[in-house]
């Protein structure tokens, strides 16, 4: 079905985990990224200084921090989190390009940001992000003012602003969600009310995401009926402080090698969320997993067989590398629907998942808008290629902890939202092997 190129012409190493059977183990998972770009986008347009407590550190979260650096917002680290002086929505033209690295969200918020710049910004990223499309986005804000200008449809992007005019758009948010949360985010700063339509999105779950952070910091956002926004103009952000909650994408992974390996895993600092990926632990438990939430975090762990599912992952679709990685893994056939936006991610999901599932010794349908893994089938050593696609390394780490052999190419790919996750497994017993 899709196309699968690995972009590196480096070999970038491997890393091999030694299986030592059922892991146990108490761990902090790292603090959304998710949020924590969303996050700092508000308090960079808010009105006085905001502090972001617990935010993360990764790749990701350092363009984002660089790029608004870029457009003249004060981000200051200090021992209680990240000091932001908010911009109150009047931003200056950057003395360079904003260089947002492999960071989709950077690149998207900030291109929206950019409309509010009455200037000419550049933006731009790695070569695999150049990749990634953002001609709908680019549409929708020409449509509310800007002008824009992309390599067909994808990066760079080169924005001249004349502020926001705000009224109705209309934003085809089949490849992304961060398109419509890219317009969301600066729609306070409009000169009208912003009545944004979103299409082609099978879930809303990442924009209703965006729609509570920015009624927290006191814009006025109504969402009724689904898929329809309107944003007050002129209610501006106020300064807030904020602490950072659990990245539940990342707590996804660990789930998942308590899962494959028959063990059980707590993660302290995971409650109840909105993140769409906090309901990959219903998807667990349907597999055979067993979930305990309290006061000291959640637990997940298996005592009892792995059996597939059919399962429907429009609302968190980085899943789908972990929810077939384990289907492989377990009894009986899984299949995942509507995640054809996974083609879209840092690599095509789809494709690469079901090669290098093959790889190994699975047997796998590749769809247009999802995958069949059948699973129970003897599986066996090899390397993995990752895409540098951080999430297709640390889910097929769930395989490479319990199938002798299996190597994972790039493992420092992580870095982009997990930059820890190979010490935190070592914590778990598992012996990493870094080879060359």
């Amino acid at each position: 079905m899709g196309q699968v190129t690995v972009h590196s012409s480096e070999d970038p190493g491997t890393i091999e985990l030694v299986p030592v059977g059922p892991i146990h183990g108490t761990i902090v998972a790292p603090t959304s990224k998710s949020l924590t770009n969303r996050l700092l986008v508000i308090a960079a347009l808010a009105s006085g200084t905001s502090l972001l407590s617990s935010p993360l550190v990764s790749d990701d979260t350092d363009a984002m921090i660089s790029g608004l650096r870029a457009l003249g917002v004060a981000i200051e680290p200090t021992p209680r989190g990240l000091e932001i002086t908010g911009s109150a929505g009047r931003l200056r033209p950057p003395a360079t390009v904003v260089a947002a690295g492999l960071s989709g969200t950077t690149i998207r918020f900030l291109s929206a940001v950019a409309a509010l710049v009455h200037g000419e910004v550049v933006l731009d990223g790695d070569p695999a992000l150049r990749k990634r499309p953002i001609g709908p986005l680019a549409d929708a804000l020409r449509d509310l003012g800007a002008e824009v200008a992309t390599a067909d449809g994808h990066p760079p992007l080169r924005i001249v602003g004349h502020g926001v005019r705000g009224g109705h758009v209309v934003v085809d948010a089949s490849a992304s969600s961060q398109f419509a949360t890219g317009l969301l985010l600066i729609a306070p700063y409009a000169e009208q009310d912003v009545h944004l339509d979103v299409s082609g999105l099978a879930d809303q779950g990442y924009v209703q995401l965006t729609v509570g952070v920015m009624s927290r910091w006191g814009a006025r956002v109504s969402s009724d009926p689904p898929g329809h926004y309107v944003v007050g103009a002129g209610v501006h952000y106020e300064a807030a402080d904020e602490e950072v909650e659990h990245d539940a994408s990342a707590a996804a992974h660990l789930y998942a090698l308590a899962v494959a390996t028959g063990g059980d895993v707590t993660v302290a600092n995971a409650g109840e969320s909105a993140q769409p990926d906090a309901g990959i632990v219903a998807v667990l438990e349907a597999m055979g997993a067993t979930v305990r939430r309290g006061p000291g975090g959640t637990t997940v762990g298996r005592n009892a067989a792995l059996t597939g599912v059919d399962v429907d992952l429009a609302a968190m679709p980085d899943q789908v590398p972990t929810v077939a990685v384990l289907g492989a893994l377990a009894t009986g056939r899984t299949r995942i629907r509507n995640v054809a936006i996974a083609r879209g991610h840092e690599t095509d999901r789809l494709a690469s998942v079901a090669a290098e599932l093959r790889r190994v010794g699975g047997e796998v349908d590749e769809l247009p808008y999802g995958l069949v893994v059948h699973g129970g089938l003897p599986l066996h050593g090899g390397r993995i290629e990752t895409y540098h696609d951080h999430r297709m390394a640390m889910a097929f780490a769930a395989l490479a902890a319990v199938v002798p052999g299996v190597e994972i190419a790039d493992p420092s790919c992580v870095a982009k939202t997990y930059p820890g996750f190979w010490v935190d497994l070592e914590r778990f017993g598992l012996v990493a092997l870094e080879r060359s």
